[in-house]
């Protein structure tokens, strides 16, 4: 008799959690946020109540026909999918600003984050229910031979109940969203029975089937890099020649005055002039080099401790002798040189040179930038000046017009701006058509080089405005670096499988 006492239990919590899902929430969003306050929900919102439903439907089938496994396998199924609805929903409005969101708050919460917080207590409920379960053999036993359980006073009212509540939302889906082919909207009007102002949109269904990714925005290929090319896959067609470039007008072109191999055994990503000494990368290996382009010190980085970093795209100084190595992806890392550097606390950063180099200690580690603007982009360039650090942004397969500047505080990493340069362009074009693959700073000045057309840009930060467009020669065809050395400008090449260094005038 315990068993089946058990049993009984069992089946009123199972009545208890279908009715309080269906009365509670889906209720509530009906009758009061939908017809007294005008709530309408969207296309997710629906989804994320129709879960709940279906959730509340199947334990109190459970209730009406005992527990069958069927039963039990839709309600974990449709929890499973209301929590991706809810996890997708509340993560198109997660990063907003305070008391920024969509539709209604309950206690500072907004529903779509409700809703995730209901999924999860299904899940938790199940698990205490299941916790204090009987046999599984007493349910048989429970059911005595019938296929339909005898409904209490209770589970007829909740059934009852879940009915009307259930019937209230098709009327209000009815008269918000129609009938197929329409479908709801992403961001509904008002909630109102008056006809004048109900929308019955198809605006859903534009573009649904296309380019289907469970990435969505985020399914963009990786850079072109010069260990790595990409421009099939990015769906770039690199051109050498400047006239072809977005700008009406090239101010001047630059010619090569000596070139020279530099005997490096990978490819160079990215080289610049820091303090003294050549600075190169090349996907996660970093190389301090004399003038001779020989290796004095080298590390190779742990790309996936902590913030995990994207393949390397340049090297500033940062904080007197200490540098800033960017990653494309925007994460990076504060490091040292330390000929002394305790090589069992400095493992975390460095697979190799962990006792040379430090990325941990005092204004050391790694951290992620936090944009606006390029927040899909990639960037594969980096300089800076006394205060800021600049970023520029690549085109990818998703977004091939955008170009954006980027500016973060030295002090603290922090966001100060993001701007599209103003630029005398060619009809129809953008200055999406660069590739900048590296920038320096000079005279208050950007200089950007684009590895497509060809072409330096001069940048002016402060009047957020492009200069100049200087061209360079067509015989350098995969420009990775830009540097000033000596009063004179320098450009890196990876080509025909070296490393080429260029002279300009």
């Amino acid at each position: 008799m315990c068993e089946i006492h058990k049993t009984k239990n069992f089946y009123t919590l199972m009545c208890w959690a279908g009715f309080l899902i269906i009365i509670l929430p889906v209720g509530i969003a009906n009758l009061v946020f939908g017809y007294m306050l005008g709530d309408s929900p969207c296309t997710l919102c629906w989804g994320q109540r129709e879960a709940m439903i279906f959730i509340g439907v199947m334990a109190l089938f459970i209730v009406r026909y005992g527990l069958k496994g069927k039963y039990l396998a839709a309600l974990l199924i449709m929890t499973a999918f209301g929590l991706y609805q809810s996890f997708a929903h509340y993560g198109n409005h997660a990063h907003r600003d305070l008391d920024q969101g969509f539709g209604l708050a309950v206690f500072g919460i907004h529903t779509y984050f409700w809703a995730e917080v209901v999924f999860w207590a299904v899940v938790l409920l199940l698990g205490v229910i299941f916790a204090f379960a009987p046999k599984f053999s007493a349910f048989d036993e429970e059911m005595g031979g019938e296929k339909v359980r005898k409904f209490t006073n209770f589970s007829f009212m909740a059934v009852l109940a879940s009915t009307l509540i259930i019937a209230s939302n098709v009327f209000q889906a009815f008269v918000s969203t129609g009938v197929p082919p329409y479908v709801g909207q992403g961001d509904p009007v008002r909630f109102s029975l008056n006809p004048k102002y109900i929308i019955w949109s198809t605006g859903g269904w534009d573009g649904l089937w296309q380019n289907i990714s469970f990435l969505g925005k985020r399914d963009v290929k990786a850079p072109d890099y010069a260990f790595a090319p990409a421009g099939e896959k990015l769906g770039i067609n690199f051109d050498n020649d400047s006239a072809n470039s977005p700008f009406e007008k090239i101010s001047s072109e630059l010619k090569i005055t000596s070139e020279q191999i530099i005997a490096y055994d990978k490819p160079i990503n990215s080289l610049d002039y820091i303090n003294g000494e050549f600075v190169a990368s090349s996907k996660f290996d970093v190389a301090f080099l004399n003038d001779d382009f020989s290796v004095k010190d080298a590390f190779e980085l742990d790309p996936y401790f902590s913030a995990t970093i994207d393949p390397i795209i340049g090297i500033i100084p940062y904080m007197q002798n200490k540098f800033i190595l960017m990653g494309s992806n925007k994460s990076f890392l504060r490091f040292d040189k330390n000929p002394k550097a305790d090589e069992a606390l400095q493992y975390a950063d460095f697979i190799k040179g962990a006792d040379k180099f430090e990325g941990q200690g005092d204004g050391l580690g790694r951290g992620r930038l936090d944009t606006v603007r390029s927040k899909f982009h990639h960037v594969a360039s980096i300089t800076s000046d006394d205060r800021y650090f600049y970023l520029a942004t690549v085109p990818n397969n998703k977004d091939a017009k955008s170009f954006v500047i980027s500016k973060f505080s030295l002090k603290d990493r922090v966001l100060s701006g993001e701007f599209t340069p103003k630029a005398a362009l060619k009809e129809g074009r953008t200055l999406g058509d660069l590739y900048i693959t590296s920038m320096t700073q000079r005279n208050g000045e950007l200089y950007a080089l684009s590895k497509n057309h060809n072409v330096i840009v001069l940048i002016d930060p402060d009047k957020e405005e492009l200069t100049r467009v200087i061209a360079y020669p067509s015989s350098i065809t995969n420009a990775r670096s830009l540097f000033f050395k000596d009063d004179r400008l320098h450009i890196l090449s990876y080509q025909e499988g070296a490393n080429k260094l260029y002279t300009l005038n």
